[in-house]
């Protein structure tokens, strides 16, 4: 049976390992080591090694900057930013399908979410959209159904798949919402 060779500091014993777990890493011939501030994280130490000092301090840059990219908060987007990613998208939608009707009703759609004309209604599910030009006028939506004239005029006709602004601007204010949560 073999020993391994035993190092005693007086207090405890240690084995010596025979060969090294890893090989020896050459250690750098520059090495460059400070301390840095991260906005809401506080002091951060990091090092740049290199062959070089100027391979080291290019090194180091790139640590500490590789480091305040990482803990950077996500950029806070706005509501109108988001709104008009939404219409951007409908919008590209409509177009393709050469569905004029649709662009102006999700434009209108926007203008009523900018306005803030939509606020829960007196049921639950149900929202309320204020009219733009009859500004005493609610209209009721509820899911796609909406109690304005155009929504059940073209319901009347058989345009089951319609959505009228006032719809429109409820989809768009419940995507905003469940986005900003």
């Amino acid at each position: 049976m073999r020993t391994l060779p035993t190092f005693s500091n007086g207090h405890n014993h240690f084995l010596i390992p025979a060969t090294p777990a890893t090989p020896a890493q050459p250690e750098a011939a520059c090495s460059v080591n400070v301390f840095f501030e991260v906005e809401g994280y506080g002091r951060a130490q990091a090092t740049g090694r290199g062959s070089t000092a100027s391979e080291a301090a290019t090194n180091l840059h790139a640590t500490i900057t590789a480091t305040k990219q990482a803990l950077e908060a996500p950029p806070v987007v706005s509501q109108e930013a988001r709104l008009g990613a939404l219409l951007t998208c409908g919008l590209k939608k409509a177009v393709t399908k050469q569905d004029w009707g649709l662009v102006e009703r999700l434009t209108k759609a926007a203008a009523l979410v900018l306005a803030e004309a939509v606020s829960p209604g007196e049921r639950e599910g149900m929202l309320a959209v204020k009219s733009l030009t009859h500004p005493e006028q609610y209209y009721e939506v509820d899911g796609t159904a909406c109690s304005c004239k155009d929504y059940e005029h073209r319901h009347a006709q058989g345009e089951k798949t319609f959505f009228c602004k006032h719809a429109l601007a409820v989809l768009l204010y419940r995507r905003l919402e469940t986005k900003g949560e």
